[in-house]
């Protein structure tokens, strides 16, 4: 069920996720919008207090951090995207880290043919896909690593100009920044 979003950061507005969820809702996906976080505290405690998951769409927050934690460490699943136009790419592929060791084995299992890490028979536990990064997509983003955080200083550096330049274009109103995030890589 789509909600709106917060005109100041372009991210799922809490209020109306609230107002949306029914008790047929089984996750609330926020969206961290061009390198924004969602606000990750509210959005926490109404899928506690709902009983349901949480799950980030991180594609446009590689390096972003919020309240000292980088996207991907805040509790709960997060998937991110090296499609060919984000701040890490590979051409395509992603990732998906998980808070604990259960929800990361059940994923395995969906990711590699049904079949545990263990498995040496061949042995299908559960319906899979054969959906894997290979080795040289992984030694491309492995080495980008190294430079993401100077690209993201330099985007941070040159953030307040450009955003003081658009916001003299009628019509254009820039992306604010939570207070809560300590780095935002300003994807796109």
């Amino acid at each position: 069920v789509p909600v709106d979003v917060d005109l100041d950061t372009y991210c799922v507005d809490p209020a109306a996720v609230e107002a949306a969820i029914t008790p047929r809702t089984k996750v609330i996906m926020p969206v961290h919008m061009a390198g924004q976080f969602a606000d990750m505290d509210a959005l926490d405690k109404l899928a506690a207090d709902a009983g349901v998951a949480l799950l980030q769409d991180a594609a446009h927050a590689h390096g972003a951090q919020w309240q000292g934690r980088r996207a991907g460490a805040l509790g709960s699943v997060a998937a991110f995207s090296f499609q060919n136009g984000k701040l890490m790419t590979a051409g395509e592929g992603g990732a998906v880290v998980f808070p604990d060791e259960e929800l990361r084995e059940r994923a395995f299992l969906v990711h590699s043919c049904g079949r545990p890490r263990t498995d040496r028979d061949y042995l299908h536990g559960t319906t899979g896909s054969n959906y894997r990064m290979g080795e040289f997509t992984a030694a491309v983003l492995r080495a980008q690593l190294a430079r993401l955080d100077e690209q993201i200083a330099v985007r941070e550096q040159r953030w307040p100009l450009l955003s003081r330049l658009l916001a003299e274009i009628p019509g254009v109103v820039p992306q604010t920044t939570d207070p809560r995030t300590d780095r935002n890589p300003h994807y796109m």
